[in-house]
């Protein structure tokens, strides 16, 4: 912006040209031209830097995304693993049950088979016994008739009831025993199908569980991997920024210094202006004076003379647009896309292609184009006094110039090419309006 404004003082003074002054512009020709040489080598190495910005930015969006994604799946993972583990628990306690009622069915079981063989046996036993004994009412009948003791014949009565109700007992335990022994077989059965259900679950679920616990360790490892290639990513964008910053920094030095140089040789040319300006209203003053003298005396006196104010624009007091495209950024502060700092946009940005060709918001004088480290390609053209101020545009960040510096153009006429030189995050036109010097939102010029 400072040297912007310097490049309108020194077209303002070119008007006003002295001998001296061609031999103090071509020598800042001469540093302008040295100035753009080290700018141009600085470029080689703010593109190199700006790309390796970029790409360490891109390495870290993409590691941060993948460590995202990493992470909620390993969350996610873990979650399954440790409800797998539950299951796997609640299975295991459900068999380790199942089990020990089987345990418990197979040696009732096997304690009712025993009883039911010894239940058989003693059937059996009883029925031969009465089989070789006979009758035993008929056997109890035959000795009292044989003269046995009445007495005797009762008790024998009585015991072959209780034998009778003892083996109707014993065979009614008998079926008892057969049905609970059937009941149990069905028990055990089913406690054996239930186990090997459980034990089939248990067993998926185990596999299930160990194939989580794998997947988790090899995705714990892949985000501590992402951890680090984010670190390394960081690093790489805070030296790549660091270094950007830096050659940033130099190309603004360089600036200042040629600012400096500038504004003396322009201060000096203004001096003279003046000084020259003032010789030459005294000169027409004495002029005046003597042409009334000569012509007797009359008492006319001569009009003061206008100052010299250059006017190299065209008549319209506002700017057309250098290109149809939306805006993008409008001026004012913001924070700076690459550098990341807080500053004051200084003009207003059009979203516009590479290439597409830029035209001169209003008549007037290619003062110079050149290649700055921030602006990249850029043109200022002095157009001239509208409104009542000094009015200069500059053009930034183009791909190439269509005419040469110190050109006349017209409105409208196309001075050259959109792109993304410098510091730009892509394609478009920065366009900046200064006003006596200083920049001024272009909108309220369009």
């Amino acid at each position: 912006m400072a040297v912007t404004s310097v490049l309108l003082s020194t077209a303002l003074v070119a008007a006003l040209t002295s001998p001296s002054f061609a031999d103090k512009k071509s020598d800042l020709e001469r540093q302008k031209q040295e100035a753009n040489s080290k700018a141009q080598d600085a470029k080689k190495h703010l593109d190199l830097t700006t790309k390796e910005f970029a790409a360490a930015a891109a390495a870290l969006q993409a590691a941060q995304a993948k460590l995202d994604a990493a992470q909620a799946t390993l969350g996610d993972t873990r979650g399954k693993v440790a409800v797998a583990a539950a299951f796997d628990a609640q299975m295991q306690g459900k068999l380790d049950k199942s089990q020990a009622e089987l345990r418990k069915a197979r040696s009732e079981l096997a304690k009712g088979e025993k009883q039911l063989v010894s239940s058989e046996k003693s059937v059996e036993e009883f029925a031969v016994q009465d089989y070789l004994e006979g009758d035993r009412r008929l056997r109890a009948v035959s000795g009292l008739l044989s003269g046995e003791d009445p007495m005797a014949y009762g008790e024998q009565v009585s015991l072959n009831a209780a034998v009778s109700d003892d083996q109707v007992a014993t065979m009614q335990r008998l079926d008892a025993t057969r049905v609970i022994l059937r009941l149990k077989r069905q028990k055990v059965q089913k406690l054996r199908d239930k186990v090997k259900v459980q034990r089939e679950q248990a067993a998926a679920n185990l596999v299930q569980k160990q194939q989580l616990e794998v997947a988790a360790e090899q995705q714990a490892a892949e985000v501590a991997t992402l951890v680090t290639a984010r670190e390394s990513a960081k690093t790489t964008a805070a030296a790549a920024q660091a270094e950007d910053e830096r050659l940033y920094q130099e190309q603004l030095a360089e600036t200042s210094r040629l600012e400096s140089e500038l504004q003396k040789v322009v201060a000096e040319e203004l001096r003279k202006a003046r000084e020259k300006a003032a010789r030459e209203k005294a000169a027409r003053e004495r002029a005046a004076r003597e042409k009334a003298k000569n012509n007797g005396g009359g008492g006319g006196t001569s009009r003061p003379t206008k100052p010299v104010v250059p006017d190299t624009g065209d008549s319209g007091g506002a700017l057309s647009r250098p290109v149809s495209g939306p805006t993008t950024s409008s001026y004012g502060m913001r924070k700076h896309p690459i550098t990341g700092v807080y500053k004051l946009h200084d003009g207003t940005d059009f979203g516009v292609r590479c290439g597409t060709p830029v035209r001169a918001a209003a008549s007037g004088k290619i003062l110079q184009q050149y290649y700055n480290g921030a602006y990249g390609y850029r043109i200022i053209l002095n157009n001239g006094v509208k409104r009542g101020v000094s009015v200069v545009t500059t053009y930034n960040h183009l791909s190439r110039f269509a005419l040469r510096a110190g050109s006349r153009v017209e409105r409208g006429q196309v001075i050259g090419y959109s792109g993304t030189t410098g510091y730009s995050t892509g394609c478009h036109l920065h366009f900046m309006v200064l006003v006596n010097g200083s920049t001024v939102n272009p909108i309220g010029w369009l």
